[in-house]
């Protein structure tokens, strides 16, 4: 954007960071709709118990003193290489790493965190009670999420090609640093959330609630990732000629310069692109036949939908799950058109003479019941202001 290179950045890729951005605003998103409904009562607040003035357990300096260590040696080893075209996505996963950085990073961790100890210990340790909303429950709920949507992401890819399903083949696209499937991440983590959720007391319909706005709003973000790091995620080729000449072409039809799946210089063109004129290094490749730029298409898409849910329809009285409900629809209707016009290879599910692609498959399937549960009666005594 700036002209500026940084080389210790390649380690943030762009679909990463923005993936990174969706998931802050998701949890911005269902930590405000949390607070809001403890007050309203539909949530129980969380009376947490600390105890101030006491020194830090030996647990706390390992724990933190471990994170650190993999902190330098991982992480700095990858932004801070020694060697040059050092290309830090092929050595994510492995064993590689500097244990002069680990060290570096475990002493300087490891001093702070005494000196706070130090700083923070009383002569007589405090027991305190503190009230809290549910939001409290945020921390947890994001790693279930994280863990249980990323397994799921994963599982779903894998099964969009059910005829290459080998036990080699699903351990590689597993530590694969591509390959992710949103609805498969949306279900697992949905699932891996309401299981703790049930565990902690918590109602599963008004946590759908608080989650269905944080969703949308994280989908829309997300799928600027795509849309910027031109991760194959695009429509079909779209040739046709614009309906109006102040339209960019980049929102009509576009070409994905320096793509993703471009990847490394090597003298070859990937199947569908044509090299870059004037361009050498990295990247250098963009699609021979524009297309429909369908992730911009879809984040622009879930940005509105996120707002008549936030604005509008989350402050209308209604049953509990109703707002979820209306989620589902937006969310299905959106994915289900816009796949009319997306490129989906060969993962695609033929049932007879259907022919569909996995997430039309469950757009339709979101849609079906979110339509259900928004149409079925329910006692006006569960009827409360959201």
């Amino acid at each position: 954007m700036f002209g500026i290179e940084i080389p210790a950045l390649q380690i943030l890729n762009t679909f990463g960071f923005f993936v990174a951005l969706s998931i802050a605003g998701a949890f911005w998103a269902m930590s405000a709709e949390m607070r809001r409904r403890t007050v309203l009562g539909q949530f129980q607040s969380v009376e947490v118990k600390t105890i101030k003035g006491t020194a830090y357990p030996i647990s706390d300096y390992i724990l933190n003193g471990f994170f650190a260590f993999i902190f330098g040696y991982k992480i700095l080893y990858l932004m801070f290489p020694a060697e040059a075209n050092f290309v830090p996505q092929e050595h994510i996963f492995t064993s590689e790493g500097s244990v002069l950085f680990g060290l570096i990073s475990l002493l300087v961790v490891l001093g702070w965190r005494y000196y706070g100890d130090k700083k923070q210990r009383l002569p007589e340790p405090q027991i305190e009670i503190q009230t809290q909303s549910a939001e409290w429950h945020m921390g947890n709920i994001t790693t279930v999420a994280l863990l249980s949507g990323f397994a799921g992401a994963k599982l779903f890819h894998i099964l969009e090609n059910p005829s290459g399903l080998t036990f080699t083949a699903i351990l590689d696209a597993f530590f694969s640093t591509g390959g992710w499937t949103f609805y498969g991440g949306l279900v697992c983590g949905a699932a891996g959330v309401l299981v703790y959720c049930k565990r902690k007391g918590i109602s599963l319909l008004r946590m759908l609630d608080a989650g269905g706005p944080a969703m949308m709003l994280s989908y829309g973000i997300g799928r600027f990732g795509c849309q910027f790091s031109g991760d194959g995620d695009w429509g079909i080729a779209h040739t046709s000629p614009k309906p109006f000449s102040w339209l960019p072409d980049w929102v009509w039809a576009y070409r994905y310069p320096h793509n993703v799946l471009g990847g490394q210089s090597g003298g070859y063109a990937p199947e569908g692109m044509v090299p870059i004129t004037g361009c050498e290094g990295d990247y250098c490749y963009q699609l021979a036949v524009p297309v429909y730029p369908t992730p911009l298409y879809e984040a622009l898409l879930g940005l509105i939908l996120f707002f008549v849910l936030w604005k509008v329809l989350r402050f209308k009285s209604q049953a509990p799950g109703k707002l979820f409900a209306w989620y589902m629809v937006f969310a299905g209707a959106e994915r289900f058109l816009v796949e009319t016009i997306r490129e989906h290879g060969d993962s695609l599910y033929r049932l007879g003479s259907l022919v569909c692609s996995q997430a039309q498959l469950i757009s339709f399937f979101l849609m079906l019941i979110g339509a259900w549960w928004l149409f079925k009666k329910q006692p006006a005594s569960t009827i409360k202001p959201v």
